[in-house]
């Protein structure tokens, strides 16, 4: 059932305007390119834009050279005095929508039916590199502020859209947020990527370890003057089938994300930075790349110490072997309750616009979102427009409809999780 205060705001909602938006975003190109330094700053400077206008208190923020975040609040009635309805705000909250900036290459724009970059409607969709992934779900909650700013009402707590750079990379936007004291008064958030609108209550955690297996080059027609690393790499990546394995035995499968995988995503000969590939030259090293996709109850810890043990072993047939072994990252898996009030807000939202029960789903990669909830324990939710299955795909689009019902959650969820103060 949705209230007459509720449908006041939602009444707020321009159609028109939200995929006006939505097309307008795309069509700033947003991929970060290290050698020109190009990237986030004309989209981050079109969302503050839209933030000022609409009249939310404003924050541009550079993370790195030409990589801004912008964090914009509207904020709620003071808690002292008012009186807020019904019982569901006990004590002060801020509820955030996340989103990032920054979208992936485009790749061969020859290859794409219409310009990667036209937010071109078709069809009732909405087609251009980051429609789905992920300026849609951006907008969406750009929108629901402007409704909820517009309507006059005073909510129990505040609400802050975080537009951040890198998501795509090592999410140093989302990182710089936290850091920088922001998350501090964040009490619950909704990760607005693409998922079909479902509530996605678990995601994946995400190890990155970087392996180097050193050897003695060689000409290859004299293999024996030197030490071959690519055998030892070889039976390296042997044993980490074999750990992968066991790890899908010991765990199982989660209900919402699956089994947990390690796969080897870079294997280079010689590694970076440490030559050129020859036919005819047997290299002095070998590099590879893991990435772990972890589920709750895998221990991180334990799985780089295996990776030593295996390492250990397949240099130990040639004492001119040695190997190093970085941990580059590692994200935390997150899962979140149902009866968390932020989850609870959006599964009666959804039931409310749509008549039917929330699906519940999982994100079987890493958003913005581990971050939060590693770092500052806070309860995240990932709800937003967009086919799971279409980011970073060739001819990426977006669903209209999806689009429009993603902008009425979130404001239904903002009101029901912070409440309406008189």
């Amino acid at each position: 059932m949705i209230t007459s205060a509720e449908q006041t705001v939602l009444d707020r909602i321009d159609n028109a305007e939200l995929i006006a938006w939505v097309q307008a975003l795309t069509r700033i190109p947003s991929v970060w390119k290290p050698e020109t330094g190009e990237g986030e700053a004309a989209a981050a400077a079109w969302v503050a834009e839209r933030c000022r206008e609409i009249g939310l208190e404003t924050h541009v923020e550079e993370v790195v050279p030409g990589r801004p975040n912008v964090v914009a609040w509207l904020r709620g009635a003071r808690l002292q005095g008012a009186r807020l309805q019904g019982a569901r705000l006990q004590g002060a909250r801020s509820l955030m929508f996340e989103g990032h900036t920054d979208v992936v290459t485009e790749g061969d724009p020859a290859l794409w039916t219409d310009p990667p970059f036209s937010a071109t409607l078709r069809d009732g969709k909405i087609f251009g590199r980051g429609a789905n992934d992920m300026k849609a779900g951006l907008v969406c909650a750009l929108i629901a502020l402007k409704a909820l700013k517009e309507s006059g009402l005073a909510l129990g707590g505040d609400v802050v859209l975080g537009a951040v750079c890198d998501e795509e990379g090592r999410m140093l936007g989302i990182k710089h947020f936290v850091e920088q004291g922001w998350a501090d008064r964040v009490t619950a958030a909704i990760v607005c990527e693409p998922e079909e609108n479902h509530l996605c209550i678990a995601q994946k955690g995400v190890m990155w370890i970087r392996v180097e297996i050193t050897g003695v080059m060689a000409h290859g027609a004299m293999p024996l003057t030197g030490a071959n690393a690519m055998y030892p790499l070889a039976t390296f990546l042997q044993g980490v089938f074999a750990l992968q394995e066991r790890e899908i035995a010991r765990h199982g499968r989660h209900a919402f994300l699956g089994q947990p995988s390690i796969t080897p995503t870079i294997v280079q000969f010689p590694p970076r930075g440490a030559g050129e590939p020859q036919n005819n030259v047997m290299p002095g090293a070998a590099e590879c790349v893991l990435d772990f996709r972890l589920i709750p109850g895998q221990d991180a810890d334990a799985l780089a110490a295996a990776v030593e043990t295996l390492l250990r072993a397949a240099v130990a047939v040639d004492e001119r072997l040695s190997y190093t072994c970085q941990v580059i990252e590692v994200r935390a898996p997150t899962a979140t309750a149902q009866d968390e009030p932020v989850v609870q807000a959006l599964a009666g939202s959804v039931t409310a616009l749509t008549g039917a029960d929330p699906i519940y789903g999982g994100v079987p990669g890493s958003t913005d979102g581990t971050i939060l909830n590693a770092r500052k324990g806070i309860p995240i939710v990932t709800c937003g427009p967009g086919d799971i299955f279409i980011p970073h795909h060739i001819d990426e689009w977006v669903s209209v409809e999806e689009i429009k019902l993603a902008a009425r959650l979130y404001v239904l969820a903002a009101m029901r999780y912070l409440g309406i103060a008189d």
